[in-house]
């Protein structure tokens, strides 16, 4: 069987000019189907025209079953791929997965989508499963999390266990139609060594996808991996780990192998929470010397109301520890908040700024909180009536504001957050000690660059929106 799986063009991210990241998930799908010829594309990097270029591509590959992955804010692109492959091969199905497809199914089920399955949750062994009953000609029933259509209506079936990911082969890379991922102009790839977290913050919806759990590759199998990209050329390595310091242990034992694997020559790129990555004292030298370069660092907040509503427990003084040693070991923080939270102020806003200024963060990341379908964020906002956009997700990238605070208008809060913005990307003082600007980072001025954006946005109030076309 001939399998397309299409990754959406549509990058949440305001840095689109420094990195454009692949989707791994769709490559652990097409290393299950290895009795078939399976092709992926990652629709960021044809970005402009797309409709031509997919045209053009379906009329060469013919795929009988499409397989396409998307989140809230991406479905709206997710239904313009759908209605392209449907007039470019009718007899063609198509299924829809990832977090929208799982947490929004009942909803898509009941619009009429042109869709002819779902499949809600993790998708290795399901998508599987739905390729070997087409063959079989039905046994629909039997796929867990599989959504079907029986005589015009969506049969839902119910949800499998969590994956062993012991049982995962390596991600299938060479089904990649495109390639030459970048960060900073370096190629780059992406590698799981875990899955899930059992952490209940209220803005992410996770948990909504796994339940609460956290599963970890073997850590020979992270090695094998990260000899494979080291020989296909890699040069950066983003680990997508749902919270990898979970287990902080782990994770520092995963660097010190990495070390003594001579593995060093790539750089790795990660998320981490605050608390796990103090939690061990050893963890942060021990990913310096593994040649971790970067850390994407969830402060989320520095009033301590907030982090309440957030779930995420007194870690002001930890966020303080963990910016400083990370730091000493010079490894660059993206620090990550969320500002337009119920009771927020204009000075709560620009408090949290001037906490990146005193920090010296090398890179802010500051979203405006949003209302993610599965998050109990969203219903909390829904209660008390400060969503502004309930319905309209391709707005949900989070760098546009849905929401107001009560003291804050939705037009207040974003001109406030922009404003904040530019005065930090364009504040010369802050890049005497910048991370990026003492390696003499290629391609630091991008990222000044890119941020003009908050220009146009402070004015149209959708910054950092996917500027794809079809």
């Amino acid at each position: 069987m001939k399998i397309l799986l299409v990754a959406m063009p549509d990058a949440a991210n305001n840095f689109q000019r420094i990195i454009t990241v692949p989707n791994l998930g769709l490559c652990t799908i097409a290393a299950q189907l290895k009795d078939h010829q399976v092709k992926v594309v990652d629709l960021v990097l044809v970005h402009r025209r797309i409709r031509r270029w997919l045209v053009d591509f379906l009329g060469k590959f013919r795929p009988d079953l499409i397989g396409i992955s998307c989140m809230s804010f991406q479905y709206d692109s997710a239904l313009k791929v759908v209605a392209i492959c449907r007039a470019c091969l009718p007899g063609a199905r198509t299924v829809l997965g990832g977090y929208h497809a799982t947490l929004e199914y009942a909803s898509i089920a009941r619009s009429g989508a042109p869709l002819d399955f779902l499949i809600r949750g993790e998708g290795e062994l399901a998508f599987r499963g739905l390729v070997e009953a087409l063959e079989r000609g039905g046994g629909f029933d039997a796929v867990p999390g599989l959504s079907w259509q029986s005589e015009g209506e969506f049969v839902h079936n119910p949800t499998g266990g969590l994956l062993d990911l012991g049982l995962l082969p390596l991600p299938d890379r060479q089904a990649r139609v495109l390639g030459h991922f970048t960060y900073f102009g370096r190629t780059m790839d992406c590698l799981e060594t875990s899955r899930g977290c059992t952490s209940p913050c209220s803005f992410c919806s996770i948990t909504a996808m796994y339940g609460s759990s956290f599963r970890c590759h073997a850590i020979g199998r992270v090695l094998a991996d990260l000899e494979e990209l080291q020989r296909r050329g890699t040069e950066t390595v983003l680990l997508v780990d749902d919270n990898i310091t979970l287990d902080p242990v782990r994770f520092r034992k995963l660097a010190e192998a990495i070390a003594e694997s001579g593995l060093t020559g790539m750089e790795y790129l990660v998320q981490a929470s605050v608390a796990g990555i103090v939690a061990d004292p050893g963890l942060i030298p021990a990913m310096a010397r593994a040649n971790f370069r970067l850390v994407f660092l969830g402060i989320e907040s520095v009033q301590a109301r907030n982090l309440e509503l957030f779930r995420k427990g007194d870690i002001l003084a930890k966020t303080e520890q963990a910016v400083r040693l990370l730091r000493q070991n010079r490894i660059a923080v993206m620090g990550g908040f969320i500002i337009g939270n119920p009771d927020d102020t204009g000075e709560d806003i620009r408090e949290v700024y001037r906490t990146i200024r005193r920090l010296r963060i090398d890179l802010p990341y500051v979203q405006c909180v949003t209302p993610y379908p599965g998050t109990r964020i969203r219903n909390v906002l829904l209660r008390e009536g400060l969503v502004t956009n309930p319905a309209d997700l391709s707005r949900y990238t989070g760098f546009i504001c849905n929401v107001r605070t009560r003291h804050l208008t939705r037009g207040q809060l974003n001109r406030t957050m922009n404003w904040e913005n530019i005065k930090i990307f364009f504040d010369p003082t802050r890049y005497r000690d910048n991370h990026f600007v003492r390696r003499g980072q290629k391609g630091t001025m991008k990222v000044v660059l890119n941020n003009l954006e908050l220009v146009r946005g402070w004015f149209t109030g959708d910054q950092f929106r996917s500027r794809h076309t079809f």
